[in-house]
């Protein structure tokens, strides 16, 4: 009895002492990166990188950018399991002729727990950011539920590479890239915001901030909150968003391209701005019964097993297939 209380002891100190490397820590990293509009830099841009949560998010660092739009800062103070973002505030866009700081820049990118070393802040990383945290965002501020944070952060690279500021890997797998017209959508929206800061002009920029108004909210003061109105009801005024996109960058010739700096666009209005993605792999085949468990990962049972000779008639399930909150699959 004496060796089994003492054992009884011996694992709940241990559990204890575990317990304690698995609480959260702080860490520190740089991140250099550069922020960029219509493809060239933005210089004299106030780069703040903050630590959201469950409270007001928290300024870990502050900096601005150089002539090259180019920025470093410091994740001194972050918790280990923190989501990261940083939001990119005025400055001069090399690509506007105006040459003056302009207030109403406002650029996002969410990274996460797990930033890569380099970093681009631009006009999609910007939409991505804002459609996967939409319910998050208040002004310049992310805070949340700490799952809800990781689901979105986690999603951010599934639009838009983090690094390039490019598109994301799963946006251009097949299913996606060439079977769905969520890329034009990102590419339209981003266009957006260059239009915002380069080609637009003071009535259209009044135009574009009430199109992006959400119903029973404030009109936005900068481009960050106009897409975030846009992307809580990307229903709400999708005509309205493309006729200004047609404005700002019009079709030169039946035949011709448009000069917005992303493509491909959208050549039609759409029936709404969602950016939504298919992911399919870890043997999905006629999965139905779908649940979700507590760290929000998604399972469903398989109907057909993938390469069989079953059928309507003659099925052969194929057990369970598990994914993750960001479609990576887990299973088989």
């Amino acid at each position: 009895m004496h060796s089994q209380t003492t054992a009884v002891k011996f694992t709940l100190a241990a559990l204890a002492i575990s317990g304690m490397f698995l609480a959260p820590r702080a860490f520190a990293a740089d991140i250099k990166g550069q922020v960029i509009g219509g493809g060239a830099p933005i210089a004299k841009s106030t780069v703040t990188l903050w630590e959201a949560g469950a409270d007001a998010p928290k300024q870990l660092a502050q900096t601005k950018t150089n002539d090259d739009g180019r920025f470093e800062v410091r994740t001194k103070g972050a918790h280990s399991d923190a989501m990261l973002y940083l939001v990119a505030n005025g400055g001069v866009p090399k690509a506007s002729k105006a040459g003056t700081d302009d207030p109403a820049i406002a650029l996002l990118a969410v990274v996460g727990s797990d930033p890569p070393a380099s970093v681009t802040i631009n006009e999609l990383t910007t939409v991505a950011s804002a459609f996967t945290n939409a319910r998050f965002i208040n002004g310049d501020a992310i805070s949340g539920n700490p799952l809800g944070l990781k689901i979105a952060a986690g999603n951010v690279p599934n639009l838009v590479d983090p690094v390039t500021g490019g598109w994301g890997k799963v946006l251009l797998d097949p299913l996606n890239s060439s079977m769905t017209t969520t890329m034009a959508n990102l590419d339209t929206l981003g266009s957006l915001i260059t239009a915002s800061f380069t080609v637009a002009n003071d009535d259209w920029r009044t135009r574009f901030y009430k199109a992006a108004t959400p119903t029973g909210g404030t009109t936005p003061k900068n481009t960050l909150e106009a897409m975030a109105g846009i992307a809580r009801e990307p229903w709400a005024d999708p005509k309205d968003l493309y006729a200004l996109f047609d404005e700002a960058y019009p079709l030169p010739a039946p035949d011709g391209r448009r000069s917005s700096p992303f493509v491909p666009y959208l050549v039609y209005p759409p029936a709404d701005f969602a950016l939504a993605l298919a992911f399919s792999g870890g043997g999905d085949y006629a999965n139905g019964r779908f649940m979700f468990d507590a760290a929000a990962n998604l399972w469903c049972g398989m109907n057909w097993m993938p390469g069989s000779q079953s059928g309507v008639n003659k099925s052969t399930g194929g057990g369970v297939g598990k994914f993750s909150p960001n479609g990576v699959a887990l299973s088989p």
